[in-house]
């Protein structure tokens, strides 16, 4: 294994591009939908338990003393349990890199190329995805860095929206007329997914514990990336309007212009096709290394070309962007089971190695 550790800066922006990717052209409408006038102030209030999730996947490494997970988790519970769980885990967390692929290419296709059917574009970005993958996680980091200051040159964009930004449009009522209060939270913690595969990172990232705060200012960049999009949306349109638009910020995108640039909107939605790189890059990196811990012979770039045409295969099934929004409604609470159960489970292995310690 290289001597090379991930620095704790490298982290904060992995974690940050992991979460942010299609999402954010949908998140607008989906706070208006589910928490009505000023549903943004919703974004404010996901940051404590998303907070709270953090601080229990820290102290795991904390109390594992920096152990892997995979390896905390073998010293209490027996492979035979664990062997379902990683299955089920290894699964899941390549068909949300799947189905993160197969969402923003749908649109791609929507967007720019009508004619070409959205498997072969996704068999494209895949084919990159492997590429950038099999390079291992210390240049995945690295190349993520680079894409981070690209992404970064699109937030002054948003001052352009001010001119048309209307603080009236906002309402002075909150949550008005929303619905499914329940639901609508689920769907917004789903959208700060991606934190969880900080568990992956343990055995990758500088010793110490300097690093576990960069997971908290990772999540922190998300959190204000997704309120200054959603104020902005909820201000350029109204809560009403935003109800009914499948992509609010894309639709945004749309009044910019720019003499040298035909429409705007598709140039930088397909600026974003690097972050997509890396959040569906990092959920694949993660379900390899379950299958490889799952197959300990099976070399990891075999497991990894393995479970990326197992799911490019699955890729087939849903037709429409609303198939694959509502596999995701299905799959978000597997990634909750990641960022809470698995967590839970580590800190119960830690607690039944002591006590095995203790009378031994």
């Amino acid at each position: 294994m290289s001597h090379e550790k991930l620095h704790r800066f490298q982290i904060a922006l992995l974690i940050f591009n992991t979460q942010t990717g299609v999402v954010l052209f949908i998140l607008p409408r989906t706070v208006a939908t589910y928490f009505g006038t000023n549903g943004w102030i919703a974004l404010i209030f996901m940051f404590l338990p998303i907070t709270l999730n953090i601080l229990l996947i820290t102290s795991v490494y904390r109390l594992g003393r920096g152990a892997s997970i995979f390896a905390i988790l073998k010293s209490g519970i027996p492979r035979f349990l664990l062997f379902p769980i990683y299955l089920v885990m290894g699964s899941g967390l390549a068909m949300v890199g799947c189905l993160v692929i197969k969402q923003y290419v749908m649109i791609y296709q929507l967007l720019i190329f009508p004619q070409t059917p959205d498997i072969v574009l996704k068999l494209v970005v895949d084919i990159i995805v492997f590429l950038l993958v099999t390079k291992g996680i210390y240049n995945i980091s690295k190349a993520n860095v680079f894409f981070v200051a690209l992404l970064i040159t699109m937030v002054p964009l948003s001052f352009i929206f001010m001119k048309d930004f209307d603080i009236t449009r906002m309402s002075s009522f909150f949550f008005k007329e929303g619905k499914d209060f329940g639901q609508g939270f689920i769907k917004v913690y789903g959208s700060f997914m991606g934190y969880e595969l900080s568990l992956f990172l343990f055995p990758y990232a500088e010793k110490g514990k300097k690093w576990l705060k960069y997971i908290h200012l990772g999540n922190s960049m998300t959190v204000l990336v997704y309120l200054l999009v959603t104020v902005i949306c909820y201000g350029f349109f109204n809560y009403k309007e935003l109800v009914h638009l499948s992509f609010p910020l894309l639709d945004m995108f749309g009044y910019l212009y720019f003499p040298f640039v035909e429409r705007v909107q598709n140039f930088l939605y397909s600026l974003f096709l690097v972050s997509i790189l890396i959040t569906g890059g990092m959920y694949y990196w993660s379900s390899q290394a379950v299958f490889t811990e799952l197959i300990p012979r099976l070399p990891w770039k075999w497991a990894l070309f393995f479970v990326m045409a197992s799911t490019f295969i699955v890729a087939f099934i849903p037709k429409s962007l609303i198939e694959v929004e509502d596999w995701f409604n299905v799959l978000i609470y597997l990634q909750l089971g990641v960022a809470i159960v698995i967590p839970l489970l580590a800190l119960l292995a830690l607690l039944i190695q002591k006590g095995r310690k203790r009378h031994a």
